[in-house]
């Protein structure tokens, strides 16, 4: 979220999720760095639509509870066979995905007067849902899917510095909330909002996050085991968490200040974080790279389909010049990585010109395979080796803008969140729910 300066905000048009910054390489990967992904949210019900409550101050008692040690030292680094990733002209397309339609449906549209939009959240597993819901000033505040409609909890943290939200259940729920810097975690314990220690040390510009239990901060992570906050170091500097609780994967980068880093990788072995190396992408024979870049593969989510089996999903990127305002641009491809038996595996798509594309989000489907957010609009599905893509259903006249994707466990509904408007993150956008039914 962009900072403001002192004083009554004005409105303006939401921040762009994911949107590559101009300029150089290291002002691009910074924008990543910096970038707060939080998990995935769902809900269910009806397609109706509801109004936004009224912004309320927080009121916070202060709870003891302290992050004890879950783990002390990091795993030895997962150890996988060489990948066999192609490299192939910018103009193949290994996805080679179909258009089809899979049945999903609107679930909710908000009608509030200003622009509004719904992304990063949780689903627990008594079925309640969580998610951040966004203004047009900039205010975020957690919400809970309850009767058809997005409700906030009394005195609810609402500002533009929560940063990331999780959950456990229906009434345990946090969020961490950047306060003149300092990040700080606020539980709701099903009747009030108090104040916990954090416990993940300093602050240096990576994360916070969260996933279903886990928070991380830099180069610590600690989960609610269901009575107590307990502590493991990471062996990078966390900028996501991604899947279920008991077996989430970090993402983040070795070092936040490598303005040419791909993405580093980490996943839960259930005693400690463990390094996966990822896999190292070539650039397009017709590329042409300047500044000597070599390119930089950026993950945003990873996808647990099998025993054995996952997927990262994101882009590759590099740097080019374009040759008519001689401004750098850069180009770049959706990748997906499937990791099997503990070899790598690559399918690359076609680039695009400039600007970040790519995948944002993904969830499993149930069945073996995944779906996969491209932004803005698209809905990607790997089944049975196959890809297809679709947009999500909009009111007549309307564009869709999807920021999160997830699977309500034990139910096979999947649930995509966003907004609607005349274009993708316009003004006149409205917060949307999207649900697919097993």
């Amino acid at each position: 979220m962009r900072r403001r300066s002192a004083g009554t905000p004005a409105a303006r048009p939401l921040p762009r999720p994911g949107a590559a910054a101009p300029g150089k390489v290291r002002a691009a990967v910074a924008v990543l760095i910096a970038a707060c992904v939080a998990v995935s949210a769902c809900g269910a019900g009806s397609p109706r639509q509801g109004g936004a409550s009224p912004a309320a101050s927080p009121s916070v008692s202060t709870a003891a509870s302290t992050p004890g040690p879950l783990a002390t030292t990091t795993a030895p680094a997962l150890v996988t066979t060489p990948a066999n990733c192609p490299v192939t002209s910018r103009h193949d397309d290994g996805f080679r995905a179909a258009t089809a339609s899979s049945g999903w449906e609107l679930a909710w549209l908000d009608d509030a007067p200003e622009e509004t939009s719904l992304r990063a959240g949780a689903a627990t597993a008594d079925g309640a849902l969580w998610a951040l819901f966004v203004r047009a000033s900039g205010a975020i505040e957690p919400r809970r899917w309850h009767g058809g409609e997005w409700r906030a909890p009394p005195s609810a943290p609402s500002s533009q510095e929560v940063r990331a939200l999780g959950a456990a259940s229906a009434d345990r729920a946090w969020v961490v909330v950047t306060a003149d810097g300092a990040p700080a975690l606020t539980v709701w314990d099903g009747t009030a909002w108090r104040a916990t220690p954090l416990g993940l040390g300093a602050y240096t510009g990576a994360g916070p996050v969260a996933a279903g239990p886990w928070l991380a901060l830099s180069t610590g992570s600690t989960r609610w085991d269901g009575a107590a906050w307990r502590s493991a170091p990471l062996p990078l500097h966390v900028n996501a968490l991604t899947g279920p609780g008991d077996e989430p994967w970090a993402i983040g980068f070795a070092d936040p200040m490598d303005p040419d880093a791909s993405s580093a990788l980490a996943r839960w072995t259930g005693a400690a974080w463990q390094s996966v190396p990822v896999p190292a992408l070539g650039l397009p024979p017709d590329a042409e790279p300047v500044h000597a870049d070599q390119g930089r593969t950026v993950v945003k989510s990873v996808v647990r389909t099998g025993p054995q089996e996952w997927w990262a999903l994101g882009s590759f990127q590099w740097m080019e010049h374009e040759h008519m305002d001689g401004e750098d641009i850069f180009p770049g491809r959706s990748v997906a990585l499937r990791l099997a038996g503990g070899t790598w595996t690559c399918v690359v798509g076609a680039s695009w010109p400039d600007g970040w594309k790519g995948f944002t989000a993904a969830a499993p489907d149930g069945r073996g395979g995944l779906w996969a957010v491209s932004v803005p609009d698209e809905l990607w599905h790997l089944s049975e080796g196959r890809w297809t893509r679709e947009r999500p259903p909009v009111r007549r006249g309307g564009r869709a803008s999807v920021e999160d994707l997830v699977a309500r466990p034990g139910t096979g509904e999947l649930y995509a969140l966003g907004s609607i408007g005349t274009q993708p993150y316009g003004e006149d956008s409205r917060a949307a729910l999207w649900r697919l039914r097993p």
